[in-house]
């Protein structure tokens, strides 16, 4: 399929569907189809299309609760030529790694990664990235704090009576508990299928549907998990990655980076250690937008200087996603035992 063909493959109405799921990824046909005034069937239909055709899909990530579980590192990575495509290759094989971005500039390779503590950061640049064939150079930042990530982020489809009609209800009086391991049987069943069918979810983790239904709920009111629908980029309208590098004074960074967070062009808004302590991914419409938007950001946001950007060529894997060229999911890399330990 060739990248014409799929921006083709999706019309309105479908980029309405999957913006209805980014705001409500587990919700009913039913509730679904009556915000865009579909027949549930329809809306099902259309969403099992997309889902097959690797366009669209939801999927199950630590929630915000847990995040101090762990130490993110972003390591870009300098590969010997020709050897770009098995490094990147490897390393998404690995299941501590979240994400595989291929990048113009020097440093070929972006990776996400996480673990429990920086030591076990260390362990891994050490004993895998270090004697993989092909690497020459790298270098390491933590995430000190992170201000916006790629869950939030939304088409823009659906009008203000439709989100409304989405908007999911509150429910912040859960009680915090302990993690199980059936908690985590069903973090990498929705890992795998964010909307799996509770009857297929018990199924699978051995227990009874209601108590499949009591736990996720709970899992998603604790914060504990938090779902997210994901897409193709070829088909979103924004099909240009930039990754901004910048360097703010300490005194000014929680507030510029909390204005930045609210932008919606930005995909990932974090603060990392280093001089560069501020890193911003946003999706363009086109490439000639990145100086424009460079500009505007250190007009409204003194303070802010960028030391340098870059482009995605190539997303290799997101969130334990493989994708082609075109974004599209091709296979599933279950998550890692230490990304939502037993506690």
């Amino acid at each position: 399929m060739s990248a014409v063909s799929v921006r083709d493959s999706v019309d309105e109405v479908d980029l309405a569907l999957i913006n209805a799921v980014q705001v409500r990824p587990r919700a009913s046909w039913s509730t679904l189809g009556r915000a865009l005034e579909l027949d549930p069937a329809t809306a099902a239909r259309r969403w099992e299309r997309l889902h097959a055709a690797g366009l669209s899909w939801v999927t199950c990530v630590v929630g915000p609760a847990r995040h101090t579980d762990f130490c993110m590192a972003y390591v870009e990575i300098g590969c010997a030529p020709g050897q770009l495509d098995a490094v990147a290759n490897t390393l998404a094989a690995h299941r501590i790694v979240r994400y595989v971005h291929q990048l113009s500039g020097p440093y070929g390779l972006l990776i996400v990664l996480a673990r429990r503590s920086p030591a076990l950061i260390s362990e891994f640049l050490r004993d895998t990235v270090d004697p993989l064939p092909g690497v020459h150079c790298w270098q390491a930042e933590l995430r000190t704090v992170g201000y916006s990530e790629a869950s939030s982020w939304r088409l823009r489809s659906l009008s203000p009576a439709q989100r409304h009609a989405l908007d999911p209800a509150r429910n912040d009086t859960a009680a915090p508990t302990r993690i199980d391991a059936t908690d985590q049987r069903i973090y990498r069943l929705l890992h795998e299928d964010g909307r799996m069918p509770f009857t297929e979810l018990a199924e699978r983790a051995e227990i009874s549907e209601p108590t499949a239904r009591r736990r996720l709920n709970r899992l998603l009111d604790n914060r504990y998990l938090r779902l997210r629908c994901d897409m193709a980029q070829s088909i979103s309208g924004y099909p240009v990655t930039a990754v901004i590098r910048a360097s703010v004074a300490p005194e000014r960074l929680d507030e510029i980076a909390r204005s930045l967070a609210t932008w919606a062009q930005l995909r990932l808004c974090c603060a990392l250690t280093g001089e560069r302590n501020l890193l911003l991914m946003v999706w363009l419409r086109a490439l000639h937008e990145l100086p424009r938007f460079e500009a505007e950001i250190t007009e409204r946001t003194p303070g802010l200087r960028i030391v340098d950007r870059a482009t995605c060529l190539h997303t290799v894997k997101q969130m334990g996603r493989l994708l082609d060229i075109e974004g599209r999911s091709i296979g599933n890399v279950p998550p890692d035992q230490e990304s939502f330990p037993v506690r």
